[in-house]
Parts: C-alpha cells; sequence; structure tokens
C-alpha cells in the first residue's frame, strides 16, 4: 500500500512536470513561429516590390494586402492573430509590421507571442566595389581607409609641420587636388602638401 501511494506521488509529480515542460516548449515554438513567418512575410512582400517597382495605386493598400497574404500563408497555428501595421511606404520601400499571436496553453491560460520586424529595401540593389584612400606625409602613411565606391573622400585631420603650413592633399599621380565633395571611384593616393 506504502509503495501504491509513493508509486501515485512520483506518476502525479511527472504529470505537472511533463505539463511544465509542454508549456514552455509550447511558448517557445509559438513565439518562434511568428518570428519566422513574420520574417519571411515582409522579406518576400519587399521582394515583390523591388521586383515589380511601385505600386499602380497611390496609397500603401496593395503592399499591405501583399504582407497580410504572404503572412497568412506561413502562420500554420490556431491562434488569434493580431497584425500592427506601423509603416508602409512604397516611395522609400519601407515596412514595420507588430504581430501579436494569442494562442491557449495545454492548461486553458491565454498567452501571446509578440513579433516586431522592420525591413527598409536599399538604395543600391547591386553590389558596389570598396576603394582604397590612403594619405601621406613625406612618403609614409598618415591615415588610410576603405570606403564604398561613388561615396564622398573624407580628409584626415591636417597634419602639421614645424615651420610650415599646411596647403592640402594633392593626388600623388599629380592629376589634381582633394576637393569637397569628390567621389572615390577608384584607389587613390594623396600627398600632404606644405608651404
Amino acid at each position: 500500500m506504502k509503495h501504491m501511494v509513493y508509486g501515485m506521488a512520483l506518476l502525479a509529480m511527472a504529470v505537472m512536470v511533463i505539463a511544465g515542460v509542454m508549456v514552455v516548449s509550447g511558448k517557445n515554438v509559438r513565439e518562434n513561429e511568428a518570428d519566422k513567418a513574420l520574417n519571411t512575410a515582409v522579406e518576400q512582400t519587399l521582394e515583390q516590390l523591388k521586383k515589380h517597382g511601385s505600386y499602380e495605386i497611390g496609397n500603401e493598400r496593395e503592399l499591405i494586402a501583399d504582407f497580410q497574404q504572404a503572412l497568412l500563408l506561413h502562420i500554420s497555428s490556431d491562434a488569434d492573430l493580431e497584425v500592427k501595421i506601423l509603416t508602409a511606404d512604397t516611395e522609400r520601400g519601407v515596412l514595420d509590421v507588430k504581430i501579436t499571436e494569442t494562442y491557449k496553453t495545454i492548461n486553458a491560460r491565454e498567452k501571446e507571442a509578440v513579433c516586431r520586424k522592420t525591413v527598409i529595401l536599399e538604395e543600391y540593389t547591386e553590389k558596389r566595389g570598396y576603394c582604397l584612400a590612403e594619405f601621406r606625409m613625406d612618403g609614409t602613411v598618415y591615415e588610410k581607409y576603405s570606403l564604398y565606391q561613388g561615396s564622398v573622400i573624407v580628409s584626415p585631420k591636417k597634419p602639421q609641420k614645424i615651420g610650415r603650413v599646411f596647403r592640402g592633399w594633392k593626388k600623388a599621380d599629380a592629376s589634381g587636388w582633394l576637393t569637397d565633395g569628390m567621389a572615390a571611384e577608384e584607389d587613390v593616393v594623396f600627398e600632404a602638401v606644405f608651404e
């Protein structure tokens, strides 16, 4: 009899532990599903916008409809889903969405899984190469950095020499001077010029 009581107590504890594990793992599964579905839906929607350009109508309703359709294709659970479109801009290629998934646990309690995703289409769809901008003083490297092709070259801090005045940065191939707004199209080397 004593062993039966111990056995029943152990069985009840095992059932409670299993139920607890199922509640915790169920929450993780729901959050993972919501996060994955949201990521995929937002990225697919903006990829569609990138491929086909702007929508025919002058507002964001079609973008939102495409997103909702993509999201529903990736949600397979029996939860209630609340979708909040925080930003939908077809001109700038921005989509900011928050979803709240409400579901019931094994012990009939309501829980929520909340996910938010913001995606912005990049202005440059093709990859740009890097250029190297090198600044030298008396033949040694004063400063060096890399930047995207077409980016503006930023002048480093003015070098100093005792008894001399810094005049500017001249291209090492003597083809010109560094000017404000000059863009890097290839690797470039500048030499400090003093008077």
